[in-house]
């Protein structure tokens, strides 16, 4: 029961599901934010179709539409200037408004040259279209965003890592909220292909970062379908829509004895790896005045409780989701002053981070699963942590110079993944 809002998303996803006859009864939106008597009135006026739909509706058999081989990618003749070939892209929704570098096979192939990964391996599948992602697609796109043969193994295990059931890039793609991806990046391929991860790493002059940021949103576009109005349903979309957050972790500038994110998530130290987030756009948290670690974590309250404009106690299963937390060096120094190890500061930010439930609107305050995701037994003044558990909480290090830290909240149903990345 989709809304009309949302119904153009549901039918183009029954399709690419295989069930291009599904039986719609169609709500008119919205039905959030109204009243009870409102929506009572409407649940009355659908469930004659409802029920209709119900016990005599019957699908029309209609064939379900075949997908092109993804592999070889089709390949066809154009004449015209890099304007036109622009031009074209852009009206045929392969692109997202930004110039491109026209993928020609003699560009895809010397790409492919940077993987010893078969050009006809099959990554997955991504939503809503049910698009196929092979490594030569994968190559398409990153000659689109001007990348290098060099970037294709980071940007290959990127997809992977975007693809499992934690990160649920099909929900990234389609939701209505302002959400786009944090990439980081771990161990020697940082270095190898120069992601960024001092100041300014998220920013400009990075190529790394640009390029592979800029393919993952190309591929969401021209493969998975993310598309607006029809498959991305954004609101407001972002400009993380055209180039993902990434950025390298500065293990440089790590705690004493603090172990680096991946190593974190179960690799080894030496290991390269890629971990992905969707996550709504983060809080900047700018603190000049803490002089000591017990001074931070009062700042860092603020930091981590805006996280209501992701959902907060509207959803409380969100309590069993990732958050990010990226502390920039000279906050980081403050628990290697306080000679606090990485747990004992996670744990810390963990019992900082809340506000008492009556903080929270009415309308958001769900006792019931409260209660159910957080194993507490509420009340109005019950002080409400971030998440059920701190391990929930990924920390890493990142940036240079200046007193800032960013902390990302997530989609729901989103979580990190991590995946290694090879060759």
């Amino acid at each position: 029961m989709p809304t009309n809002e949302l119904v153009g998303l549901a039918k183009d996803t029954s399709v690419s599901d295989g069930a291009p006859d599904i039986s719609f009864v169609i709500i008119p939106h919205p039905v959030a934010g109204i009243s009870d008597q409102e929506l009572r009135a409407k649940a009355d006026r659908l469930f004659p179709e409802l029920l209709t739909a119900a016990t005599s509706w019957k699908p029309a058999r209609t064939a379900v539409p075949q997908q092109k081989s993804p592999y070889p990618a089709e390949v066809f003749k154009f004449t015209g200037t890099v304007s036109d070939i622009n031009n074209l892209f852009l009206s045929k929704k392969w692109a997202l408004g930004l110039p491109i570098v026209p993928p020609t096979p003699e560009r895809v192939a010397a790409m492919l040259k940077g993987t010893t990964r078969k050009p006809n391996e099959v990554l997955g599948q991504i939503l809503p279209r049910m698009g196929t992602v092979t490594v030569e697609i994968v190559a398409v796109h990153a000659v689109m965003a001007g990348g290098k043969p060099e970037y294709m193994p980071a940007l290959i295990a990127t997809v992977e890592a975007m693809l499992t059931a934690e990160a649920n890039w099909g929900a990234i793609n389609t939701t209505t909220g302002t959400v786009g991806w944090l990439i980081v990046f771990n161990g020697p391929v940082v270095k190898d292909i120069g992601i960024a991860w001092d100041s300014g790493a998220s920013g400009k002059m990075h190529h790394a970062n640009a390029a592979i940021g800029y393919a993952v949103n190309l591929i969401s576009a021209a493969v998975g379908g993310s598309v607006p109005p029809q498959g991305d349903k954004s609101s407001f979309g972002g400009p993380a829509d055209y180039v993902a957050w990434i950025l390298g972790e500065n293990e440089s500038k790590l705690p004493k004895g603090w172990e680096p994110l991946h190593v974190s998530r179960g690799f080894n130290k030496g290991d390269s790896v890629v971990t992905v987030f969707g996550a709504y756009p983060p809080v900047d948290l700018t603190d000049h005045w803490s002089k000591t670690v017990s001074d931070s974590f009062d700042a860092l309250r603020s930091l981590a409780t805006p996280r209501i404009d992701a959902g907060g106690t509207c959803r409380p299963d969100k309590a069993t989701n990732d958050y990010f937390l990226i502390l920039g060096p000279e906050h980081a120094a403050l628990a290697q002053q306080a000679n606090m190890n990485k747990e004992q500061y996670r744990k810390a930010f963990w019992e900082a981070a809340r506000q008492p439930i009556s903080w929270y609107p009415k309308a958001c305050t769900d006792m019931a699963g409260i209660e159910k995701y957080y194993g507490i037994k509420p009340t109005p003044e019950t002080l409400l942590p971030i998440t059920d558990k701190p391990e929930r909480i990924n920390i890493m290090v990142g940036g240079g110079f200046g007193r800032h830290s960013l902390f990302f909240t997530p989609f729901w149903g989103t979580n990190a993944a991590s995946k290694k990345i090879g060759n």
